[in-house]
């Protein structure tokens, strides 16, 4: 079923109210939020009498009332519509199932959401009738829906129906916080004339980065950055990878890359020997790597983000099997200052603190014997490079520094890790 012209004309001039810029000066003029367009017609409206107003599932699909979409006025559905759109955009269903929301605390979720998304409504006077506000938790505006989240919680939870992971309220819908409703339709089902079933996942990001780009663009010429939707755009347009499992799965995967190597040995029987019992065969073994541990001590390094990264590595060797006795540390501030063997690389005792170069570590380290299988490299990256990789090692560049700080270039042939902190 779907929509009746007259239905689909008062939701089409809504999105239109939105997006428009007012003509002349009135009561309610347009809200000119070109920047919502993609996402606005985008969404798939499916007619049901199951719901007060209007919902959405995390399909993008709006479930409509006939009976108020024919009676509401067009500012009233634009802000329904401009308040669902937002649910969609900041991904609060997923967010939801991050939190482990279920049918008792739903309603607490719900509340912090729209409480979230309220602040940037009211910026264009959209906030419809009854949606709450941060007064309403008790925090200042433009927060995260989760900051409010975790103050609500701790509140005794109404209990709802989640029999089969579905609620009988309808809410905002599990558009908000990922919990089906009665009246939404599967994922997957087609309904007859409709050109579109649902929007997938794949089209949801990308209708989320298009949308960010246009509201960055909005909000600069604006002058203004509202809370919670700039941390968004922020988030969708310039994302922060957390560098710790970077810097621990940098080096499982050269450790493992060295593990692969085998080496012949007649102190070994091989296990094809019974196949040819007149001809000694060698056996292989597999042995442990090592892993040299070069840490720029000069003055500029943070102590607390290199005792960070140096955690993160021993855990890594922890993993694999890598013992103490593999591990060497050369500290180097323009020349190596010291070379031990330790147990635990945060345990080591650095010397140093003049200049940097960090090329004198390198090549320290790859003239160890026992020779090194992986080289670690800690600097903030002020410092020369040796021309070439060490011929058979892999080097890893650990670059330390702040989040405000722009990190220098490193070589192409180390794989670098940019840790901040």
């Amino acid at each position: 079923m779907s929509l009746s012209p007259s239905h689909g004309d008062r939701l089409a001039a809504a999105k239109l109210w939105l997006i428009s810029t007012a003509a002349q000066p009135g009561p309610d003029p347009p809200r000119d939020l070109p920047y919502l367009a993609r996402a606005l017609y985008a969404l798939v409206p499916v007619p049901t009498s199951e719901v007060p107003r209007i919902t959405c599932d995390e399909h993008w699909r709006v479930y409509i009332n006939t009976d108020w979409i024919e009676t509401a006025p067009i500012p009233a559905i634009g802000a329904e519509l401009a308040h669902l759109t937002w649910h969609l955009l900041h991904d609060h269903a997923a967010r939801a199932r991050d939190l482990r929301v279920d049918a008792t605390t739903a309603a607490h979720w719900r509340t912090a959401s729209d409480a979230a998304i309220e602040h940037t409504l009211r910026a264009d006077t959209l906030s419809p009738d009854g949606l709450p506000t941060a007064d309403d938790v008790g925090l200042p505006a433009g927060l995260s829906a989760e900051e409010y989240y975790a103050v609500l919680s701790g509140l005794p939870a109404a209990i709802g129906d989640n029999r089969h992971g579905r609620l009988t309220e309808p809410g905002c819908g599990s558009g908000c916080d990922g919990l089906t409703r009665s009246h939404e339709l599967p994922p997957g089902l087609d309904r007859p004339g409709a050109d579109l079933a649902h929007i997938g996942r794949d089209d949801a990001r990308q209708i989320r980065r298009l949308v960010a780009i246009a509201y960055r663009e909005h909000i600069t010429t604006r002058g203004t950055k509202p809370g919670d939707a700039w941390r968004w755009t922020q988030d969708i347009l310039e994302p922060t990878i957390a560098w710790q499992p970077l810097l621990g799965s940098a080096v499982r995967r050269a450790v493992a890359w060295t593990n692969g190597n085998t080496q012949y040995t007649y102190t070994r029987r091989s296990r094809r020997q019974s196949a040819v019992p007149n001809v000694l065969l060698p056996g292989t073994r597999r042995p442990v790597p090592n892993v040299a541990l070069v840490i720029d001590t000069s003055g500029s390094v943070d102590d607390h983000l290199l005792g960070r990264a140096l955690g993160e590595v021993d855990g890594a060797l922890r993993g694999l099997g890598v013992t103490g006795s593999s591990v060497t540390v050369l500290a180097c501030d323009t020349a190596v200052q010291s070379v031990t063997r330790v147990r635990n690389a945060r345990d080591t005792t650095l010397a140093g603190g003049g200049g940097t170069d960090m090329a004198a570590g390198i090549t320290a380290a790859a003239a160890l014997r026992p020779r090194a299988d992986v080289i670690v490299v800690f600097t903030d990256g002020h410092t020369p490079w040796p021309h070439q990789a060490p011929p058979g090692q892999a080097v890893i560049a650990a670059i330390l520094g702040r989040p405000e700080h722009t990190l220098p270039p490193s070589p192409d042939w180390a794989k670098r890790i940019e840790c901040r902190l």
